[in-house]
């Protein structure tokens, strides 16, 4: 066992608010490293704001080190978000992996996870059938494994999403202790606010409206609006083919013409994404596809694991958590993103990603911020 214990988290901090600081607190080790989501969140969004800010409130609500997961991982299905986050930590060297779930019982997520890695043909047939019929995968999911799983293990965000965390350390063999902690205050998606705490998307409309989130987050600023990308996003799907359409990630079973179709009718990605969306096919999974057009990411890109660690933020203890990584771990760390000179897939479309995202912001709009924003040092003697 090392010595200097560091624990793993995996986040989009949209924003960082309270039932964040709660984790924080339910972990004990020597330090704390987040990976975190940069320009754009895997509800198929923009970031509230760009990745340095987010990861500089994180740090100062506890956080010692935050490195971002990159973009061909954050615009993904939660099984690939969960694959690409847990293999960067895995990479690193961590000890722990700590993630927040509804159920708060490790052993019967783990069961879960193994139950799916090693799924019984008939359930994997009862899945096909249930997505044929229409259904999306999670609930094509949760309705096979009915009467097998607990009940509602499936139905809740955070349990299936750690679900997936777990089945990545099975696929990878990783050694990493997996710990969960069981969620309070308000659910995933609730509107009202409960024990203090209120949930990012309840945060996140309040500040759309100009409103004070305060008592919930510290975060401050104008949102990033997705709509400044509306003309962009449809121009770009006027002009493509549907086999350009289809080489985009997460495209599949001819959803490129429903989208073209919809792309000549609609003026906007919200729009759009409502006239293609289906019980089959979610609004989060349509809006990541939409964006990924605009980027050009391919799905043949997420077929690479991460193989750099770009740090965004730190505290003095971030910096020896880093050392200690660096000492564990042969992935490059890139603090300055002139200094890597390796061509790299991943790593292009994270420099493509926050030019991207940079058009969504209210007043800075410049390209080029990775390679004009230092991590952020927030010194914490």
């Amino acid at each position: 066992m090392n010595e200097f214990k560091i624990t793993g988290i995996v986040t989009e901090y949209n924003p960082f608010h309270s039932g964040h600081a709660y984790q924080l607190s339910q972990i004990h080790s020597d330090a704390v490293v987040a990976v975190m989501s940069g320009s754009f969140v895997q509800r198929g969004d923009v970031a509230l704001s760009d990745k340095w800010t987010r990861a500089k409130y994180a740090v100062m609500g506890g956080v010692d080190l935050v490195v971002e997961l990159p973009a061909v991982f954050a615009l993904n299905t939660a099984q690939k978000f969960a694959l690409g986050a847990v293999s960067l930590l895995d990479g690193m060297g961590v000890d722990e992996i700590c993630f927040g779930s509804e159920s708060g019982d490790i052993e019967a997520l783990r069961r879960a996870a193994e139950l799916m890695e090693n799924e019984p043909h008939s359930t994997s047939e009862k899945v096909k059938d249930f997505i044929s019929s229409g259904m999306s995968y999670p609930t094509a999911l949760e309705k096979a494994y009915a009467g097998t799983l607990p009940d509602n293990l499936l139905s809740s965000p955070n349990n299936i999403l750690g679900i997936e965390y777990l089945r990545a350390l099975i696929q990878l063999g990783s050694s990493i202790t997996p710990t969960t902690v069981k969620r309070i205050g308000a659910g995933y998606n609730d509107s009202v606010p409960r024990d203090g705490i209120a949930c990012a998307s309840a945060i996140r409309e309040i500040l759309k409206r100009g409103g004070s989130a305060d008592d919930f987050t510290e975060f401050k600023g104008i949102p990033n609006d997705l709509s400044r990308l509306d003309s962009a996003v449809i121009a770009n799907l006027r002009m493509m083919t549907p086999d350009e359409l289809k080489r985009i990630n997460d495209v599949s079973e001819g959803l490129e013409n429903r989208i073209l179709r919809a792309a000549q009718e609609c003026d906007s990605i919200e729009s759009a994404a409502e006239k293609i969306k289906t019980k089959r096919y979610t609004m989060s999974r349509i809006k990541r596809i939409l964006i990924s057009s605009l980027l050009g990411f391919t799905s043949d890109m997420s077929g690479h694991l991460p193989d750099y660690i770009r740090v965004l933020a730190m505290n003095g203890n971030g910096k020896k958590a880093l050392k200690e990584l660096k000492r564990r771990s042969n992935l490059p760390v890139i603090t300055k993103a002139a200094d890597y000179k390796t061509e790299n897939l991943l790593f292009d479309m994270d420099i493509r990603a926050t030019n991207i995202a940079a058009l969504c912001e209210a007043s800075d709009r410049r390209s080029g911020k990775d390679f004009l924003t230092s991590p952020i040092i927030i010194d914490n003697k």
